[in-house]
């Protein structure tokens, strides 16, 4: 038993040591137990499903500036050799953005009647990017995997059925749920960074959420329902501004 006890911790201990990782910008250790190969493939399966489902925009003033956007940031961000970078504009009024891990990022056409500029859309688009190189995705299943499991049972059952179930649940609710407030406020941070160093204003970041402000009224919209107050975020972009205009005005 106490042999067994050990091999238990060291395989636990030897998990838990591979499964950190750190994001961009911010340095955060993460703990991340899902595979870059395996998100990007939960990734892409749900970008599809997706597109089958939801009318796109390929044509157009919008949908152009989607893609110039989303393309000028992903060139300019480190770590991402080799993904498929992919920016869909969707017909849908709602006032919302999101991204899957793969680099696989949706618009849609409801962001346009509060991101008035390129700049505010390239705000939008540098946050949901560093969505994607922050493994936000990949870090929410790693938590529910370990939540459902407990780390000794994870540790001691790579390849059981149990895991294999686990890891299916966790990349449902990873794939399809909102992202934390956390991980949303971060991701503020590193996509600020993010659309500086692409050569957009950081400041129009501040002037994007003035607008979704002026937009929710008294009741937010579903874009903001598990999100950071707007007022919240201009607070907190305000605190990283400077380090954002210094690379935007060293370009």
């Amino acid at each position: 038993m106490g042999f067994s006890r050990n091999v238990l911790a060291a395989t636990s201990l030897a998990v838990l040591l591979a499964a950190c990782s750190t994001a961009p910008v911010t340095g955060r250790k993460q703990f991340i137990l899902i595979s870059p190969e395996q998100s990007t493939a939960l990734g892409i399966e749900a970008y599809q499903q997706i597109k089958q489902q939801l009318p796109s925009v390929t044509t157009g003033d919008e949908a152009r500036m989607v893609n110039r956007a989303g393309h000028r940031i992903a060139s300019v961000v480190e770590g991402a050799d080799g993904f498929d970078w992919e920016f869909t504009l969707f017909k849908d009024e709602t006032p919302n953005a999101f991204a899957l891990p793969g680099g696989k990022v949706g618009v849609n056409t409801g962001l346009f009647a509060v991101a008035k500029t390129e700049g505010q859309l390239a705000a939008v688009m540098g946050h949901e990017i560093a969505h994607v190189m922050a493994q936000h995705s990949a870090e929410r299943m790693s938590r529910d995997m370990a939540t459902q499991l407990g780390l000794g049972i994870l540790g001691a059952s790579i390849n059981s059925p149990e895991m294999v179930s686990a890891a299916a649940n966790a990349a449902t609710l990873g794939i399809s749920m909102p992202f934390g407030r956390s991980q949303e406020s971060e991701a503020d941070r590193i996509g600020l960074i993010y659309m500086a160093k692409a050569g957009y204003d950081p400041r129009e970041a501040v002037d994007l959420w003035k607008n979704f402000a002026a937009y929710g009224g008294d009741r937010p919209p579903e874009f903001l329902s598990t999100h950071p107050s707007p007022e919240n975020r201009i607070e907190r972009l305000q605190q990283f501004m400077p380090e954002a205009l210094a690379l935007y005005q060293r370009r």
